[in-house]
């Protein structure tokens, strides 16, 4: 073989050793790249995966912080010292009542009743159960627990949904839920919700 093809054939090993070379490294640095994504993210994971081991323990070391939305304010449950029958605002307000109900409920009480929760007036029409007149607080008239054709278990056991005798309303908590049901179902008519006493 001449120099010259040996030459051309030197050569042309040194650029295919060059060119593997080239290759080699370029295939080296893939897998090192790749390796080292590996890496990281199994440390992540591992970090990820210790953190997820202490939670609970980090649930009770930390103090709850309350958001500002979750505020409630403190309502002030006061009662006018003018107040007729203040025993009861409180059991209103707790029943759901407004509270400009509430204040309108204090003058009803003490006109129909004086605030007794056992003032019964036997010259009021209707009768339910040999039992005659308007009972309670709000002296509410047996028309709203007697059986009609629109109501035959009665209005009131309807919308409050239990069974009511006449003396029932002699109870304060069941006066006031039935009281709160004429009011509402005054104003589903339109009208200012005290009607049923003539309170508009």
């Amino acid at each position: 073989m001449s120099d010259h093809a040996t030459n051309c054939s030197r050569a042309e090993q040194r650029k295919l050793n060059h060119i593997q070379a080239n290759e080699g490294g370029k295939v080296n640095g893939v897998i090192v790249k790749r390796l080292l994504i590996v890496f990281v993210a199994i440390v992540i994971g591992c970090a990820g995966v210790a953190d997820a081991a202490n939670a609970p323990q980090r649930i009770d070391r930390d103090v709850m912080v309350q958001h500002p939305f979750d505020y409630v304010p403190t309502v002030r449950r006061t009662i006018p010292a003018d107040a007729k029958c203040g025993q009861y605002w409180n059991q209103m307000r707790d029943a759901g009542w407004l509270e400009k109900d509430v204040v309108k409920a204090d003058k009803i009480m003490w006109r129909e009743s004086r605030c007794s929760f056992m003032a019964h007036n036997k010259s009021d029409p209707n009768t339910v159960q040999g039992v005659k007149g308007s009972l309670g607080l709000f002296q509410i008239n047996l028309f709203w627990i007697q059986r009609t054709t629109y109501y035959p278990n009665g209005y009131l056991q309807t919308v409050l949904g239990r069974d009511l005798a006449p003396t029932d309303l002699f109870d304060v908590a069941t006066t006031i839920d039935a009281a709160q049901a004429l009011i509402i179902y005054d104003r589903a008519q339109g009208k200012c919700g005290w009607s049923a006493w003539l309170g508009c």
